[in-house]
């Protein structure tokens, strides 16, 4: 491996998609999400039972020029818990989970929203961010270099994208961003914004899906976002791709698959799409 290439580098996925990790992290289970600490050496995933009803966090490391068998993260295991993110410091990271938010050892009716704080390999308690979750489902959260979290959300009876404004390590009081920018009967799904701020890719249903759900990608410009424009054949299929990431260097969008019922993860050089 030259000096300066990441662990996750895969010259093969340049103009094509490539599964990551083929045998060790995409196997014959469910695995979704794929998300990278800051030196690219150790990637956090979720393995997941095929009815989405329980989800385990995962994590590999990269020693001996591959990819190890992964582990438990010591917080996860006995609920549902997936959508992994790091802040901008790596000092965070973001999930959700149906984890109990109360005393009580009953799993929570809705997907919320949650962190754990990170530091030297040491993880301390998961909390609750009581005042972003509601009563509905609240799915995968991403955030900006600034601090901004986003993040899709079934409340108020919608299925729409929310952005809740960094106060310190804090928030503002989510605001959903405007529907247009999904496109005519676009139903969003997961969805990841660029450090920037300026760019989000998603995973969406729309007239001109491949699959079940397919790729997307808007930018802010001048103040607005853009209708997302679907990611082309390269990245989306028959089936479903949903969970994107793009890997701390910018290089690659890595995503599931489900096919035959089964996801696996892949990974494709955002170069060879048309952002």
């Amino acid at each position: 491996m030259p000096v300066d290439a990441k662990p996750y580098d895969n010259y093969q996925a340049n103009d094509q998609v490539v599964q990551f990790a083929p045998g060790v992290i995409s196997t014959t289970q469910f695995e979704i999400n794929s998300v990278f600490n800051e030196a690219g050496d150790k990637v956090i995933f979720s393995r997941c039972s095929n009815d989405f009803k329980h989800c385990t966090m995962m994590q590999s490391s990269y020693q001996n020029n591959q990819w190890q068998a992964s582990t438990i993260l010591p917080f996860s295991g006995q609920f549902l818990d997936a959508d992994a993110y790091f802040n901008a410091d790596f000092s965070y990271l973001y999930f959700v989970s149906k984890r109990p938010i109360d005393n009580s050892e009953q799993e929570a009716s809705s997907i919320n929203l949650w962190r754990v704080s990170h530091h030297k390999n040491t993880w301390g308690t998961p909390e609750y961010l009581n005042h972003l979750s509601s009563s509905e489902h609240d799915l995968y959260p991403s955030i900006t270099a600034n601090g901004d979290l986003y993040f899709p959300s079934f409340r108020n009876e919608q299925r729409l994208l929310y952005v809740a404004k960094a106060i310190g390590k804090s928030f503002e009081k989510p605001v959903a961003l405007p529907s247009e920018m999904f496109g005519e009967k676009g139903l969003i799904g997961d969805t990841v914004v660029l450090p920037n701020g300026k760019t989000i890719i998603f995973s969406m249903r729309r007239a001109d899906s491949l699959g079940e759900g397919d790729l997307y990608v808007s930018h802010k410009i001048n103040g607005k976002w853009t209708i997302a424009k679907h990611l082309g054949d390269k990245v989306n299929s028959k089936d479903h791709e949903f969970t994107p990431i793009v890997s701390p260097d910018g290089q690659y969008l890595f995503f599931t698959r489900i096919e035959k019922g089964v996801g696996n993860l892949y990974q494709i050089s955002l170069s060879a799409l048309p952002m």
